[in-house]
């Protein structure tokens, strides 16, 4: 046989083959995914364009997949070519015994790209509606037409050329990629997970020098929004998204001043405020920090605290904290926060009616009542989790399952989170009711001991609940183990049940050739007989016993 001929058969019969096995594969995954999948990498461009919905993310996982399966066939081919090549005369292809996964994911997409290229000429040159399949070759050559058959010849050879001109090359690519695994991959990933989510943990500011202003979490809004309100006993002042020029107006005057910024993140603004209010560099650091406990800082000029704002998510049941740090002056306050929403709704409206005394006084008892807002916060997070408790506690003694241990999983977690959050907040208030600056005045010393008893009523409640659930948590586990402990029961008295009447069956299943009771004419129904009044006998006893 020539030697070019022999080529193209051997690569008529490689791709007949791998298209032949290739489309198995591809029927039963289109069966099991229920989506119509193609085998190339239009699978993984239909994926992205339907990421947000649910068949996107299996289209996506599909072609990673099937890049795998095909460098696995085609390499498999070629590595045992010698079975199914009706040429003898080629040379062999040298393949590697073993490759990555990386390097499998490589060539695997080269030949789907390559196979998507080639159904889409084919499809220009193919007049529309034609098939290819073996039903519709066989009955297109029963009329006298063999374009189907001449289509799936030249895709066979065309294809068997690109199983081994891409296998021919596994070697290389295992070379190039031979330093690069599928812990890359998930180096990968968590970068692009970072640039969607901009989060910074605090091992990026490792080696920073003190006070670099980076901001460490997760950017939670696009843009800073500054509000400021102005107020005395006589007028108020309220303006929203206002520019920072104005902000650092306001604190040469005499009434006074709350500015309220949304949004951490912008390292340009902390500074400009921190240059402003002579803020410390470090302080301006710590704001831009979502990661640090809650903490006071105390200076000549002002007072800095840092507290955590619960949020419970109601739609998804997420408890998530917001770092709110506040700069207490003596005509002014600035807080710092993580997002819009907020519980000093109820602050600003005072304010705006001039309800109780806090128009009459000092940014000290503003302070105060930005605090004891944010203490009272935990009270709402707190009663949703008792009530998410109870209906724990009433599933347990029904029908616990596998999803009520993962509840309470979560809760005790939550619970973790708000202890590690509210216990610092215990040394702040006090630190402030009992300190002696200048900044903090005598009446707004006695309302600061109230919020120290409500923070302390907070830490005794979480305390409690933590109590519960980790006894939900023992209770879950006994209530399992009780009921495979029922199971078991009920098993055993049905294996003790049939012991008697196996025994029974055994001995009157032997193959002596003489046993006198099986002359006997009723002999089958006495042993019916004997094994129904044990049976009874049994579970009368076992009724008696109260084991059933």
């Amino acid at each position: 046989m020539n030697d070019k001929i022999g080529i193209i058969v051997n690569r008529l019969v490689y791709g007949f083959t791998f298209a032949f096995l290739y489309q198995i594969v591809i029927g039963i995954a289109t069966s099991l995914l229920s989506l119509p999948l193609t085998g190339n990498i239009q699978d993984l461009i239909s994926g992205v364009e339907l990421i947000d919905s649910q068949e996107g993310p299996w289209l996506v996982t599909w072609w990673i997949i099937s890049t795998i399966i095909i460098t696995v066939m085609a390499l498999m081919i070629i590595r045992y070519k010698k079975y199914i090549s009706p040429y003898k005369g080629e040379k062999n292809i040298e393949v590697p015994p073993k490759i990555t996964v990386v390097t499998a994911i490589i060539i695997g997409s080269v030949i789907s790209f390559l196979f998507f290229l080639l159904d889409s000429v084919i499809g220009l040159v193919a007049k529309p509606g034609s098939a290819t399949d073996v039903q519709a070759i066989y009955e297109a050559a029963v009329v006298g037409d063999f374009t189907p058959l001449g289509i799936s010849i030249i895709f066979s050879i065309i294809a068997g050329f690109i199983i081994v001109g891409v296998a021919s090359k596994t070697s290389k690519v295992k070379e190039i990629t031979k330093d690069i695994g599928l812990q890359d991959i998930t180096k990968i990933s968590k970068i692009l997970n970072k640039t969607m989510t901009q989060k910074v943990s605090l091992v990026d500011t490792i080696g920073q020098s003190p006070g670099a202003l980076i901001h460490v979490g997760k950017q939670r809004v696009e843009n800073v929004q500054i509000n400021m309100m102005e107020y005395d006993g006589q007028e108020i002042i309220e303006q929203s998204d206002v520019k920072i020029e104005d902000c650092l107006e306001s604190k040469d005057k005499p009434n006074v001043s709350w500015i309220n910024v949304i949004g951490i993140h912008d390292p340009k603004i902390i500074e400009a405020f921190g240059n402003s209010f002579e803020i410390h560099p470090l302080h301006q650091a710590n704001i831009m920090n979502t990661e640090l406990r809650p903490s006071i800082e105390v200076s000549d000029n002002y007072i800095m605290v840092m507290l955590k704002m619960p949020h419970y998510i109601d739609e998804t049941g997420k408890l998530e904290l917001e770092q709110i740090s506040i700069i207490i002056a003596k005509d002014h306050v600035v807080t710092f926060q993580e997002i819009e929403a907020d519980f000093f709704d109820q602050i600003r409206k005072r304010i705006r009616n001039k309800t109780g005394t806090i128009r009459n006084q000092k940014s000290d008892y503003l302070a105060y009542a930005i605090i004891d807002a944010i203490i009272d916060s935990y009270f709402l997070v707190i009663e949703k989790i008792g009530d998410i408790t109870e209906e724990l506690e009433e599933e347990l003694m029904k029908n616990p399952t596998a999803e009520t241990m993962q509840t309470i999983q979560t809760l005790k977690r939550r619970m973790i989170s708000l202890r590690k959050s509210i216990w610092p907040a215990r040394e702040i208030v006090d630190f402030l009711g009992r300190d002696s600056t200048i900044l903090i005045s005598d009446n707004t010393r006695t309302y600061l001991r109230d919020v120290y008893n409500h923070v302390i009523q907070v830490i005794d409640t979480i305390e409690g609940l933590r109590d519960v659930i980790g006894g939900m948590l023992d209770t879950y586990l006994s209530s399992v183990s009780n009921r495979m402990n029922e199971v078991m029961k009920t098993l055993t008295i049905i294996a003790a049940i049939f012991i008697p009447i196996t025994f029974i069956a055994g001995i009157y299943g032997t193959n002596f050739i003489y046993v006198p009771e099986l002359q006997w004419e009723y002999s089958y129904f006495a042993m019916l007989t004997a094994m129904a009044i044990i049976t009874g006998i049994m579970i009368a006893w076992f009724k008696r016993k109260k084991w059933l």
